[in-house]
């Protein structure tokens, strides 16, 4: 046989399976074989197999499991039972495959050169009704765009799809399927797989890919789970690569889309090209992901998380985050050339008790479609911890060292996270001022710290009335207030310490 197909199955829809396996029968191409591994399945979906299969008139095999063990596993087993065909494919019970899907696979596969280990095709979507998506030539262009990507770009994003044929050698030398990467086992099967040999795209449409199955995994498992699985699995490699970056970016973003190609854009072109840009889209409603797909690089690890503010979102970026150093970039704002350069050139010559070193600023007004130049903020070298607080001030662009960030916790929850995270680092390291500006600050009406800005007074008197107290209750907090805004805070000695 020169192709082996597995049909995992667990529970399903009796007239998907009937669908799927019929649409199995009707390839043009005869010369596979198929088996059916049922995963700890329901009596109802195993007996939709059984009859299902009557119509087969191809070599086939099933294998029946009463208890789960996941896709990756079912997979292993039933390609175990393959190892006799060149070539292997997968297919899942909820989707349809054209009579061309595995002739077309086949021959681009021969005709490929000897090193290449992946061929993969377009597919088109259905809905759980059977009903296709109408696909235009506007959307086959943005879907080719997106699948035909260099075989590096793996790592940043999953771009080979529901449609492939891989070769039986490349598959056994990459160790088959992961059980541990549950849920995003194909992905992390592919980078594998791509590290092993070369790919070939097809711009053509083979197969149908059903959206919205009852018991399709994409509907049961939220897509942020997912897509953290899927960095998840992009870091594991990484690390094992040993593609450890001096500096990691994160840039947290909320329905920023009209900004944020700018703020990945001012990255890209950075002098220092050491670094991991770690993008967090905090449930954003705009579809940011339009201007994000445009860029194609590796260095770039785009998460979705549902919405739950910009400290949970930098404390997500966190744990991804692979460099030494931490940059943090906000989604409507932009940084200078050689921003990254100054900051890890400066940070370097610095005694590990710094943990975080800070520039100037530059603040531009949005006026519509242009930008007009504001004030420059410049930041300042502190006494003490104490000063720190009393100033209130907060700086951009801000470097941390990442081991600083690791030992207080991350980002504290709270809307004044920028004001609070400098003073929970006061407590334990000193700050360096660059006296240079190289940030770029966008004012806009919909700055989350004008929204903000009457809760944050509370909260910050709060937070310093608790940072007092940790720091030994020797003060308590004088407020000088404006017009219902904090000005200044005076330190007033506490008789009972």
């Amino acid at each position: 046989m020169e192709i082996g197909v597995v049909l995992p199955v667990y529970n399903q829809k009796p007239h998907y399976i009937d669908e799927c396996i019929q649409s199995i029968e009707s390839q043009n191409f005869r010369n596979f074989e198929l088996v059916i591994v049922i995963d700890g399945a329901n009596q109802e979906t195993v007996q939709a197999v059984k009859e299902a299969t009557n119509v087969l008139t191809i070599p086939y095999e099933i294998i029946l499991r009463n208890e789960n063990k996941g896709i990756a596993y079912s997979l292993n087993q039933g390609f175990s039972h393959l190892n006799h065909c060149r070539f292997l494919t997968w297919v899942s019970s909820d989707n349809r495959h054209y009579p061309n899907f595995l002739q077309t696979l086949y021959e681009q596969m021969v005709k490929a050169p000897e090193d290449t280990v992946l061929v993969y095709s377009l597919f088109n979507l259905i809905d759980e009704n059977g009903k296709s998506r109408d696909h235009d030539e506007i959307r086959r262009g943005k879907m080719v765009k997106f699948m035909s990507q260099n075989k590096e770009d793996i790592l940043q994003q999953n771009f080979i799809g529901a449609s492939f044929l891989f070769k039986q050698a490349a598959f056994t030398k990459a160790g088959g399927y992961d059980s541990k990467f549950e849920k995003v086992e194909d992905y992390e099967f592919w980078i594998r797989l791509l590290g092993i040999g070369e790919i070939k795209f097809i711009p053509q449409f083979l197969m149908e890919y059903r959206l919205n199955g009852e018991h399709s995994y994409t509907t049961i498992t939220p897509r942020e789970d997912i897509k953290i699985k899927s960095t998840a699995a992009s870091n594991y490699h990484r690390l094992k690569q040993g593609d450890t970056p001096k500096v990691t970016v994160l840039i947290s973003f909320f329905n920023e889309r009209k900004f944020i190609r700018q703020a990945i854009a001012s990255v890209l072109n950075q002098t220092f090209k050491d670094y991991q840009l770690i993008l967090i889209d905090d449930g954003s409603t705009d579809n940011p992901w339009v201007e994000i797909f445009k860029f194609n690089d590796a260095r770039i690890i785009p998460l979705k998380i549902k919405s739950d503010g910009k400290a949970r979102a930098l404390n997500i970026g966190l744990t991804y985050a692979l460099g030494e150093y931490i940059v943090e970039l906000d989604g409507d704002d932009w940084l200078e050339p050689d921003t990254l350069e100054t900051m890890v050139d400066e940070m370097s010559k610095q005694p590990d008790d710094v943990g975080l070193c800070y520039g100037n600023r530059k603040i531009w007004i949005q006026r519509r479609y242009t930008v007009v130049p504001g004030p420059v903020y410049k930041g300042m070298n502190y006494k003490n911890k104490y000063e720190v607080l009393t100033e209130m001030k907060t700086h951009c662009p801000r470097l941390y060292r990442k081991s600083a960030l690791d030992h207080i916790g991350g980002w504290p929850i709270s809307h004044a996270e920028d004001f609070k995270i400098m003073l929970k680092l006061a407590d334990h390291y000193k700050f360096y001022w660059i006296d240079k500006t190289i940030y770029n600050q966008r004012r806009h009406k919909n700055n989350i710290t004008k929204l903000q800005q009457n809760e944050n007074q509370q909260q910050i008197k709060e937070m310093i009335e608790e940072v007092l107290k940790e720091w030994g209750d020797v003060y308590k907090p004088e407020f000088i207030e404006k017009n219902g805004f904090i000005e200044t805070v005076n330190l007033i000695k506490n008789n009972n310490s």
